[in-house]
């Protein structure tokens, strides 16, 4: 049984197509926001940042800090 497995680390420009955005714009705008690493000479982005990133951009993110209950520890500090 032949499986396809997804890659968790992606290069540009299959960062920018996960996106559904051109590799130019990739670099301009979303490249400088999240962490890149490198594995020889391979330039890598994780998908899972890059759903974080889109998640912010979206608003995600944020409703589901507002969202999310308040634990003992919040309430005691706060915040």
């Amino acid at each position: 049984m032949s499986e396809t497995i997804t890659p968790r680390c992606l290069p540009i420009r299959a960062a920018a197509e996960y996106l559904g955005i051109k590799e130019s714009l990739f670099r301009e705008r979303v490249a400088p926001e999240i962490a890149s690493f490198t594995i020889g000479t391979r330039r890598l982005w994780d998908r899972k940042m890059l759903d974080r990133w889109l998640d912010r951009q979206s608003g995600i993110e944020s409703a589901a800090a507002e969202t999310r209950p308040r634990s003992a520890l919040d309430e005691l500090l706060n915040t």
